[in-house]
């Protein structure tokens, strides 16, 4: 029977995410003085929605919309769990976006699209039991999400609307570690103005916490510096920041921040750019628990750009019980794999017409040693990062115990 489980875990986690529910079938929306908002109504979701993403049509030269270039809209992804609401948030200017001008290819074309797909904060909730939700475990019973479109600037706009998600179990994370895994949120915004926001919701449980940023982006003109990132308006410390126009027009960086026993609940967080026109942004949240809060983290570690692979480097001076967390941006030909013992974050990829820009997120036990790696096929270019979380001085490892698929893990 316990082999029988193991193997049906691993047929879940392997599998792709499902379709989930529709939350908002294509539509036409207009915008104007007289109607500057429009709010969809609440859908249910399931417990186990890994994804929400909304598409909205831009204009082209061959299919013009009534969206000129002055206009700019907020884009918002609003989901409540059991009555409190999460709001993630992006915004685009309309008018025609020219995306993947690359060295490789210098000419570019125009977005069809701008998409915002957001993974919303996964973690542990409460007592495990049964397949690995992502919504929450026993102490959140209701999740449901709706849209809000706002016209911020301009006299009006018209586009056309579409919302769904996915499905897929959260993965089991067995660990030994006094700086403990909690809780993980992430968000890709095609075609925006530079400016991302989540709705990061710790798991309330532990102490000594502290969060970890992560910031991607790809440009069409180059990858463009972050100039911030705040955490329930609290700036965070950022560790590095990487751009390049050589090759790919890319960019990440890495922010870190102790938060003691403050900033409980969800809080947003919200990574600006220095450039207002990514083709493609990205936004990565880990929170833990039991880090020190006056030497929250080691020396941040960097690599790229780099067209090699596997790409990643070896954190130094890690301890058993530290959490080591990465970030990176990819070009390249196809989705990268995470190395060994290192578990990626409830993540989103994003990539481009080509099929080409990929970000992760992930993180390791320090008793693994802080070797970071992964292998991308046919990378082109890539920027990594990675840091170790300390423990608080005197803390001692702990074992969770978790039941999964009614087996004691």
């Amino acid at each position: 029977m316990i082999l029988r489980a193991l193997l049906l875990l691993a047929l879940l986690l392997l599998a792709g995410p499902a379709w989930g529910a529709e939350i908002v079938a294509r539509r036409g929306v207009t915008l104007d003085a007289s109607v500057r908002r429009v709010k969809t109504a609440p859908v249910a979701l399931a417990a186990q929605t890994s994804t929400i993403e909304v598409r909205l049509r831009r204009p082209t030269a061959l299919a013009p919309l009534a969206w000129d270039d002055t206009a700019t809209l907020s884009v918002g992804i609003v989901l409540t769990v059991d009555g409190l609401a999460q709001r993630y948030t992006g915004q685009a200017t309309g008018g025609i976006r020219v995306v993947g001008r690359t060295s490789q290819t210098p000419r570019g074309h125009e977005a069809l699209e701008y998409v915002l797909t957001i993974a919303p904060t996964w973690g542990y909730f409460g007592a495990r039991a049964g397949t690995p939700k992502r919504l929450g475990e026993t102490a959140l019973t209701s999740y449901t999400a709706h849209i809000e479109l706002v016209l911020l600037r301009g006299a009006s706009l018209t586009t056309d609307v579409v919302v769904t998600s996915t499905e897929q179990p959260a993965p089991f994370i067995p660990f030994r570690s006094s700086v403990a895994f909690d809780t993980g949120t992430s968000a890709v915004e095609d075609t925006g103005d530079g400016i991302i926001s989540v709705s990061h919701t710790a798991g309330g449980a532990g102490s000594d916490r502290a969060v970890f940023g992560g910031s991607s982006n790809y440009g069409a003109a180059a990858g463009s510096a972050s100039t911030s990132m705040t955490y329930g308006g609290t700036a965070m410390t950022e560790m590095y920041d990487q751009q390049t126009s050589i090759l790919s027009n890319l960019a990440h960086a890495g922010y870190q921040l102790a938060l003691g026993n403050t900033l409980t609940g969800a809080q947003t967080v919200t990574n600006t750019l220095a450039a207002t026109n990514p083709t493609v942004q990205f936004i990565q949240v880990i929170s833990m628990t039991g880090v020190d809060q006056t030497t929250p983290v080691g020396t941040a570690v960097t690599s790229g750009p780099d067209a090699t692979s596997p790409f990643g480097a070896t954190v130094g001076s890690v301890g058993t019980d530290d959490l080591v967390v990465d970030n990176f941006i990819l070009y390249g030909l196809g989705a990268p794999v995470v190395g060994a013992d290192q578990t990626v974050d409830a993540g989103n990829s994003q990539v481009d017409a080509g099929g080409t820009i990929f970000s992760r997120a992930s993180y390791q036990l320090g008793s693994a040693g802080g070797v970071m790696s992964w292998t991308a096929t046919g990378p082109t270019d890539s920027f990594w990062g990675g840091v170790a979380f300390k423990p608080t001085a005197g803390a001692a490892a702990t074992t969770p115990t978790r039941t999964l698929l009614g087996v004691g893990q």
